[in-house]
């Protein structure tokens, strides 16, 4: 009799933890499972990095559990957050005051950002460019990107090449398309050439004259000056090309993490 007395009471403790412990709703606007889309736009957990989806469950009268599914690093883990009444209340009374999350406002809201596909988006860039790289610790970086792979990006500076994450990066400023300008290609080869040799030429008349041993003048050597100098025109007309496309290209400025994004959305 005692075992059974035992047993029931058992069943019955279990039963009152469990009728405890019951998931709750934020509010009819987010449901039962609080998902990515509804978090980013009602904002509930802003500061969850990773956040895939949340559920609210209610363990005593004042005392509610977070449970949150994150993917960090390509792994999904669960993370658990603890709230008292108070803080429930205001959640509940910060979803409630927003609007209803409707197609439209989801596509609005998603708009501009660009962090959700970063890889996407730096990989079908034109390289090699000229780059401007707002690093996520203040920094500006500028310079040619050579290649972007395995979300690393490979910027060539006029000492080094820098290698960048893609996760400390806050803002990219870059070019859709770099041969807008290809037809003035041609002439600036012709340009460059022209100034190489022009030079050359200036060159060669600050300099002493050169005589053979039978006191002949050496024209030869102030034709290879020449050449050398149209070698070299033709070789910086390639930097001439890229600088003057650079110039004239209109950019676009794209933003690469959701701290950026939360700064540009508040201007």
């Amino acid at each position: 009799m005692m075992r059974f007395k035992f047993h029931l009471t058992g069943i019955l403790f279990f039963s009152f933890i469990l009728a405890q412990e019951e998931v709750v709703i934020l509010s009819k606007k987010v449901g039962w499972d609080i998902d990515v889309h509804e978090n980013r736009f009602y904002e509930i957990f802003p500061d969850e990095k990773g956040f895939l989806n949340a559920q609210i469950i209610q363990l005593s009268k004042n005392k509610f559990r977070v449970s949150i599914i994150k993917e960090i690093r390509r792994k999904k883990r669960r993370v658990r957050r603890y709230i008292n009444l108070k803080e429930f209340a205001s959640l509940q009374n910060h979803v409630n005051m927003q609007p209803v999350f409707t197609e439209e406002a989801r596509i609005s809201m998603y708009k501009g950002m660009d962090f959700l596909r970063v890889a996407e988006i730096v990989n079908g860039i034109p390289k090699p460019q000229y780059v401007v790289v707002n690093h996520s610790e203040g920094k500006i970086l500028k310079g040619s990107l050579i290649v972007a792979a395995d979300n690393i990006l490979q910027v060539q500076t006029p000492t080094n090449v820098e290698m960048v994450d893609l996760s400390d990066v806050d803002a990219m400023t870059y070019r859709t398309r770099m041969d807008e300008y290809d037809y003035l290609k041609p002439w600036l080869i012709g340009i460059s050439g022209s100034a190489g040799f022009g030079l050359a030429r200036l060159y060669n008349s600050q300099r002493s004259t050169i005589y053979n041993e039978y006191g002949v003048p050496r024209t030869d050597l102030k034709r290879y000056t020449e050449i050398y100098g149209i070698v070299l025109g033709l070789i910086f007309s390639s930097e001439l090309f890229d600088a003057v496309s650079t110039l004239l290209t209109s950019a676009d400025t794209i933003i690469l993490s959701k701290a950026q994004y939360d700064k540009e959305k508040i201007k």
